[in-house]
């Protein structure tokens, strides 16, 4: 089926800019599927032909989910720059990928991209925890109308989470942004070489210098609460998931996991109860894989 889908886009341009279009438009109702598919659009055109028509057909899905968004709130600088940066980021890591021929370079970029992105906010802003304070008032006041009934403190929870808002939402858009990487890169090995994307898959790790830094970055949570390193930490453990995923694709591919166990990792990464746990168990599983596992390279 998906490369039915890939040769039906790559026939004729008109139909990747409907599909990215459409896909935009429905994103902000169901963000993380459509967003992905709107984004790999664009990195399967680009990988097929070339950049141009990849950056146009990326335009045109970031105007149709602009449209929406700015349909139902108030023009926003940020609200561009995160519509911007959703669908321009997948086409600009397939021209990396596409240059280099290295997946991984893609993925280590763009998660050094995700954390400077965080770095940025809280070096622009005065008091980037403040400004999600009361869009976390109005969240807590709709759940507790619905019926919903929080433990503890209530001012204390959205102070907790109003620390974290900025990596929470940076971890969302980097599983976004690479999800679009990886399934327009699919796409293209379906019509092309097919098998290839698995095995660069399976090859993704964070490396050594990384791998140093998100270790130490895990080890000043310990002892500090601050905003960016907490936020930052989410990043990491977003990174983390994708290699430990990568992991357990590889042990499948070796025959010591069962493609059972592969499948019932990906429906606990869709159910909402069990999400954050499996991502954390795989963020896990890939930071003993980035220092136990023997690899080529190390940087």
């Amino acid at each position: 089926m998906h490369r039915a889908i890939a040769a039906w886009l790559t026939e004729r341009p008109w139909r990747a800019a409907f599909a990215s279009a459409l896909c935009g438009a429905l994103s902000p109702q169901m963000l993380l599927p459509f967003m992905v598919f709107a984004g790999a659009i664009p990195v399967l055109m680009l990988l097929r032909f070339d950049a141009r028509i990849a950056i146009g057909i990326a335009v045109t899905g970031a105007a149709a989910a602009a449209w929406v968004v700015l349909s139902v709130t108030e023009p926003s600088v940020w609200v561009f720059l995160v519509i911007a940066s959703l669908f321009l980021s997948p086409v600009a890591l397939a021209a990396v990928l596409e240059r280099s021929g290295s997946m991984n370079l893609s993925f280590q970029l763009a998660v050094l991209g995700a954390a400077a992105a965080v770095i940025i906010v809280h070096v622009v802003l005065a008091d980037p925890v403040a400004i999600w304070v009361p869009l976390l008032h109005r969240v807590i006041d709709s759940m507790i109308s619905a019926g919903l009934h929080l433990e503890g403190e209530q001012e204390a929870i959205i102070q907790l989470w109003a620390r974290t808002m900025w990596g929470a939402l940076a971890a969302l858009s980097l599983a976004t942004v690479l999800g679009a990487l990886f399934l327009g890169r699919w796409w293209q090995s379906l019509l092309r070489s097919p098998g290839a994307f698995g095995e660069e898959y399976r090859r993704l790790r964070l490396g050594l210098v990384l791998g140093i830094c998100v270790s130490t970055l895990f080890a000043l949570t310990l002892f500090s609460d601050a905003p960016l390193i907490s936020s930052l930490a989410w990043v990491g453990f977003a990174a983390l998931a994708f290699q430990g995923l990568a992991a357990a694709h590889r042990s499948k591919a070796k025959g010591s996991l069962n493609r059972g166990w592969l499948a019932a990792i990906y429906v606990l990464l869709i159910v909402p109860l069990s999400m954050s746990v499996t991502v954390f168990i795989l963020a896990l599983w890939g930071f003993a894989d980035n220092w136990l596992r023997p690899g080529q390279q190390r940087a």
